[in-house]
């Protein structure tokens, strides 16, 4: 038998078990040593072994639970050890379980015992129980322990008791951060942001007490969901004075609070600013230049984002994915899709939600019905992509048949189903469905229609032509229609001839919304298109006067994986000299076709006719399509994407090229 003062003995060390466990299989070893130098009912060398067991992430806690029960005495350092692994498990009862058995064998409890006694009722959601631990604290003399107090005042926290929480917090004599920190962040949960600021001016007056990076992650994000740009660049500044602008998670939160508060630039400065970067970092930024419609840049930081050998996870790949959808962009699209398969990432409900809208989008509705039917799970947001999608491209009754899948799936469809639904009638000139969707959405789901829905119904009878049904349904509308029902309104008086109407809609819509090139614009070109150039060119001098400048058409394509953006009469692009021939050849062959004449009426300046048709070549779409055909293979189809409506004679133009598109 080897005895404990044997030479192999000595060689044990606490320190030795400390760092040699740190695998099931190294623990076994030192399980087996333990057991030949009879040291293992010995609680300093036992409990580094349990330690591991039971706290670590690659540990066992029913291996630990065994050690455990084989020890004789164990002190209070080993209960608490299983114990706080139990608060963590999956069955936090047997923390209380053996808390009572630590009372039971005469075990001191202390001050460490209760925090994890504590977490675990936190985790049972047992107030009551919880309550009685918080009792037997001020019974065993632990009511001025700042560990113990910190523990309880997180406990209420977490069971929802609020109030019970300030109360600890009110009657406790002892804080540090961590005590602040809980309370800040008890207040922000419970939607009491201006009292959680009140608590850190509190905080930053006490001496020897300063916020740490715990209180700036907890805050700033407060700072973006109200929206409060101004309060969320003191905190900024106040993170460098705390010598914080250094700390990552810090960093990160700033960066995400510049984007939710569309202060890109700011975001851009910390971001540039961040030294190493994770995953988080990259994926703020990029979702933070999508929802500011900075979609190109969005998608050339993700390539960044690559070549800086960064994995990217759900959440990032939902936000490229929107870049995508919304440039049109189906190569990087489904570049995405593989690198989803590549990486094994989780391609949960949202994420899946989200490749059906960028292929919905994009206009490949069979493969965003592909990843539709091979879903298992589907909710609303689901179905609202597809029909939304269907919609855009004109299928209104594949949208109207898919709707009608959807209660067999037992799903309610949502305010905004309703509104890709009225727009796929609208697209589809489905005048009488769309109308009986509008009533079916108010008296059969009990829906009450928003705005979105007046307009939707407003465009829908515009598109047909029913200028007066349209007027009628805006006046007799129970909410006073904005600029938006007006501006559709004037758009279909102006195209249908109805210009003392149009001109009346016109004055009206600025007066509703003064600040708006739109608006200025349409009633501008109302006056232009029957060659009222004096009035025309006097609101054009209105809008210069008031620095209101006209947002330009600008028409994309992706050919390669790359985005190429023209605006109208662009000679940016490397292949200027071959896209503008292009446009010459287009131009000859659709003359010839004999089925499309210049809309001049679109070019609302007063020049000569022929520089009108010379002017209406060079939009930014005929461009885009020059390019296309300069640099695609036959065969292959030509997608075009842009941030305004085409005019009549590109849609005329186009429709004709397209017959010799499919030809090539």
């Amino acid at each position: 038998m080897i005895k404990p003062s044997s030479k192999c003995t000595k060689l044990i060390s606490v320190d030795f078990l400390k760092t040699h466990c740190t695998s099931i299989s190294k623990t076994k070893q030192a399980h087996a040593l333990l057991l030949r130098t009879h040291l293992l009912h010995n609680p300093l060398f036992s409990s580094k072994l349990i330690s591991f067991l039971a706290l670590s992430h690659s540990g066992d806690l029913n291996y630990a639970r065994k050690l455990f029960t084989q020890m004789q005495n164990p002190d209070p350092f080993i209960c608490n050890t299983m114990i706080r692994g139990y608060a963590r498990s999956q069955n936090p009862y047997e923390a209380v379980s053996l808390y009572y058995f630590m009372v039971e064998r005469g075990v001191p409890v202390d001050n460490y015992t209760y925090p994890f006694v504590l977490a675990a009722c936190a985790r049972l959601g047992a107030v009551k129980l919880g309550r009685r631990f918080h009792c037997e604290v001020l019974k065993n003399g632990f009511g001025s322990d700042l560990f113990v107090i910190n523990a309880l005042i997180q406990f209420y926290h977490n069971c929802g008791s609020f109030g019970c929480a300030c109360e600890v917090f009110d009657e406790s004599t002892v804080r540090d951060v961590v005590t602040w920190n809980i309370m800040i962040n008890a207040h922000l949960n419970k939607g009491l942001s201006e009292k959680a600021f009140d608590l850190l001016d509190e905080m930053t007056k006490l001496d020897n007490l300063r916020p740490d990076e715990v209180t700036m992650v907890s805050l700033v994000p407060a700072c973006a969901q109200l929206g409060n740009l101004e309060r969320g660049k003191l905190l900024h500044s106040y993170s460098k004075e705390l010598g914080l602008d250094e700390n990552l998670s810090v960093n990160n939160a700033i960066l995400d609070m510049y984007c939710k508060c569309d202060d890109i630039e700011s975001a851009q400065e910390v971001f540039n600013r961040i030294r190493e970067k994770d995953v988080l970092s990259w994926t703020s930024m990029l979702s933070g230049l999508a929802k500011s419609g900075y979609f190109q840049e969005s998608l050339a930081l993700f390539r960044k984002m690559q070549l800086h050998k960064i994995e990217p996870d759900e959440i990032t790949l939902v936000g490229v994915l929107s870049a995508c959808a919304q440039t049109g962009a189906l190569d990087q699209g489904k570049y995405i899709h593989l690198l989803i398969d590549k990486f094994e990432i989780n391609c949960d409900l949202v994420l899946e939600t989200a490749l059906v809208d960028m292929y919905a989008k994009c206009g490949s509705i069979d493969l965003a019905l592909q990843v539709f039917r091979r879903m298992r799970v589907r909710n609303v947001f689901t179905w609202n992509a597809l029909i939304g999608g269907l919609a855009m491209h004109g299928h209104g009754e594949d949208a109207i048949s898919l709707f009608d899948q959807m209660e067999p799936d037992k799903l309610m469809p949502d305010d905004v189903t309703f509104i890709a639904l009225l727009c796929a009638c609208s697209h589809a000139g489905l005048v009488d469905e769309g109308l009986a969707m509008f009533q079916a959405m108010k008296n059969k789901f009990q829906i009450e229609p928003r705005m979105e829905h007046y307009g939707c119904v407003v465009d829908l009878l515009c598109r047909a032509r029913k200028v007066d049904d349209a007027l009628a349904f805006i006046e007799n509308m129970p909410i006073k229609a904005n600029s938006v029902l007006w501006a559709t309104l004037l758009g279909a008086c102006r195209s249908g001839g109805h210009f003392d109407l149009a001109e009346k809609i016109g004055r009206r819509v600025i007066e509703l919304e003064p600040d708006s090139c739109g608006r200025y614009v349409m009633l501008s070109n109302l006056y232009a298109g029957v060659s009222q150039w004096d009035h025309a060119l006097k609101l054009r001098k209105q809008m210069k006067n008031k620095g209101i400048e006209k947002t330009p058409g600008c028409s994309w394509i992706e050919l390669n994986g790359m985005i190429h953006q023209f605006v109208a009469g662009d000679k940016s692009h490397l292949q200027t000299e071959q896209i503008y021939a292009m446009i010459e050849e287009m131009t000859q062959r659709v003359n010839l076709d004999g089925g499309h004449v210049p809309g001049t009426a679109n070019v609302l300046f007063d020049i000569e006719e022929e520089e009108k048709e010379h002017s209406l070549f060079l939009h930014s779409e005929k461009l885009a399509i020059a390019l296309g055909l300069i640099s695609t293979p036959s065969g292959s189809p030509i997608r075009i994407v842009k941030n305004l409506r085409v005019c009549n004679d590109c849609h005329s133009f186009l429709k004709v090229t397209s017959r010799f598109i499919i030809e090539r």
